[in-house]
């Protein structure tokens, strides 16, 4: 029987020239792409309610966490920063009672850019609101922006052999649209890989299925199938 993967959606906060105030749920294309690829099957999951997460837990067999806005800083007790962006405490809940919902229910969790600062911050871990305000060794565009998604851009720097031991080699390149990041790692989290300027990469924990990286494998997608292999890797561990 297929996997299904629980893909958490985001939501437009604002009103806009193409929907007006009629707000909408959505996810980007190319998570669904990786997925479906990969030979899962994605579900999105609406943002809602925090009580509603084990109910949503229970229809699938893992779960996405995607990228979007900054991350409340009063969920790792925090006062918010200048340099910090938009923040959306609706969504933060949401996905935090996910996060905690899948643990119980023992189903993988793959962290994508704020995906992967989200998990860290459920589970106890903290933030850089802002790096460039607050990372003092700073010494590499984190976002890339406005080179396209798709051009990798920095170097990782792997702390030891992991999952994606068969997808990246020494020195890979990967693109960066982050100016938040992870700062102390939560209990039970091992590193995996940081930036060549020490920023946190990816990090994961086999024995919570917990799986988690700061760029964007899915925008990678479009420079072909070696970069497929990132989200069937994924799809071997909600396979076991």
């Amino acid at each position: 029987m297929t996997k299904i993967i629980g893909v958490a959606s985001n939501h437009l906060n604002h009103a806009n020239s193409r929907f007006g105030t009629n707000y909408v749920d959505y996810i980007q294309k190319n998570y669904i792409e990786g997925i479906t690829n990969s030979g899962l099957l994605p579900m999105v999951i609406p943002m809602g309610a925090p009580e509603l997460a084990v109910a949503y837990m229970a229809q699938v067999d893992g779960l996405l966490l995607a990228g979007g806005q900054d991350i409340s800083p009063k969920f790792f007790n925090e006062e918010p920063v200048p340099g910090i962006g938009e923040t959306d405490q609706y969504r933060d809940q949401f996905e935090i009672a996910l996060v905690k919902a899948a643990l119980a229910q023992n189903k993988p969790i793959l962290g994508i850019c704020r995906g992967e600062q989200l998990i860290n911050v459920a589970l106890g871990g903290t933030l850089y609101q802002d790096l460039e305000t607050q990372y003092k060794t700073l010494a590499i565009k984190h976002n890339q922006y406005p080179t396209k998604w798709e051009i990798p851009t920095h170097r990782l720097e792997w702390q030891r052999d992991n999952w994606l031991n068969d997808f990246a080699k020494r020195n890979t390149l990967v693109n960066s649209f982050h100016h938040q990041a992870v700062k102390t790692l939560a209990p039970g989290l091992t590193l995996d890989a940081i930036s060549t300027d020490g920023v946190i990469e990816a990090y994961s924990d086999d024995a919570r299925h917990i799986y988690a990286v700061q760029w964007h494998p899915e925008m990678l997608l479009a420079n072909g199938a070696p970069y497929q292999l990132f989200f069937d890797l994924f799809a071997q561990k909600v396979a076991k």
